[in-house]
């Protein structure tokens, strides 16, 4: 396989709502939220009368970049936890061929997601509202090392729970150096703070990350100089991801900069920094160096926001422009 995802496995609502929904309940576009399921059965009848429910799709941040992978063209895996009834909901097939997925299926129900769009928004930014469900069972059977080594890289995101990250921390302790490990973190993990997340970073060789959960992690403001504090761990290569702004691409020698790429139409922004990194990856693993990979990471983005949910994400043809 060329790439491996281990994090959340979730069924994503896609919803326009105005900003007046927003504000009443204390969500911001732009911002990741967990809320119990009490919440949710709370919201909902209110969302039903004040949104408009655009799609449904699968989702959660390491199985939108796998998905995008195998969907340009790679070998892919995934190793998660989802409820047993809703695993033909969220398409498996997406991440891998059968064989390469190790996918607890649970009786609890699958992870839910909000994707809360501001309808008022001409770039169609959105608060994400999570429940974990079975996401919090990801890694209780243990780890089998064969099969992430059997991996060019694997690819972690983000749990709610503790023991999943345990589960992670341990895999990147005990991983043979012939994988390589990418990481992003997302705003969940960087709350928690750099001495948690550590052992991971410290076994990362590609971080993405974007400025606001640079801050979190490392306290520093100056982009510059919290890229640097996280290159001295050993990470090879960290990515900010700017949103409408494009990314940078921070080595040891040197800063690159790519503006986002136009896209044909903004329907969702929802899953673009996880195809941002699949773009970015898949240029690393075809030796694109980072320039190209970085090109290739901004336009995968920009195509995948062109609809909801996967529906638009980039297939082979993007590794021939």
């Amino acid at each position: 396989m060329h790439a491996i995802g281990f994090g959340s496995l979730n069924l994503d609502e896609f919803w326009e709502v105005p900003q007046g929904f927003l504000r009443a309940h204390g969500l911001r576009v732009g911002e990741e939220y967990v809320r119990d399921i009490d919440w949710f059965r709370r919201i909902y009848p209110i969302l039903s009368d004040q949104g408009s429910l655009k799609a449904a799709d699968p989702g959660g941040s390491a199985a939108n970049m796998i998905a995008a992978m195998r969907k340009m063209g790679f070998k892919t895996g995934f190793y998660g936890a989802t409820g047993r009834e809703d695993a033909q909901l969220l398409r498996l097939n997406e991440l891998g061929n059968s064989k390469n997925l190790m996918i607890l299926q649970t009786h609890l129900p699958s992870g839910r997601c909000l994707a809360l769009i501001d309808k008022d928004d001409p770039g169609k930014d959105r608060a994400l509202v999570i429940l974990p469900n079975a996401n919090d069972l990801a890694g209780s059977e243990g780890l089998d090392l064969k099969y992430f080594e059997a991996s060019g890289w694997v690819h972690m995101t983000s749990f709610v729970s503790d023991d999943p990250l345990q589960m992670q921390i341990e895999l990147a302790h005990k991983l043979a150096g012939g994988t390589r490990l990418s990481f992003d973190p997302g705003p969940i993990y960087c709350e928690r703070g750099l001495d948690v997340l550590k052992p991971l970073l410290l076994r990362t060789q590609i971080l993405f990350i974007t400025e606001q959960e640079l801050e979190r992690l490392t306290g520093d403001a100056m982009t510059e100089t919290a890229v640097a504090s996280l290159l001295s761990l050993g990470i090879d290569t960290v990515v900010v991801k700017l949103g409408v702004r494009g990314a940078h691409a921070f080595t040891g020698s040197k800063a690159i900069h790519r503006p986002a790429f136009e896209p044909s139409r903004i329907l969702d922004r929802t899953g673009a920094g996880d195809v941002l990194a699949a773009g970015f990856l898949a240029g690393t693993i075809k030796c694109l160096g980072t320039e190209a990979s970085l090109e290739l990471a901004v336009r995968a983005a920009a195509k995948s926001i062109e609809g909801y949910g996967r529906k638009e994400y980039p297939d082979t043809t993007i590794l021939e422009g």
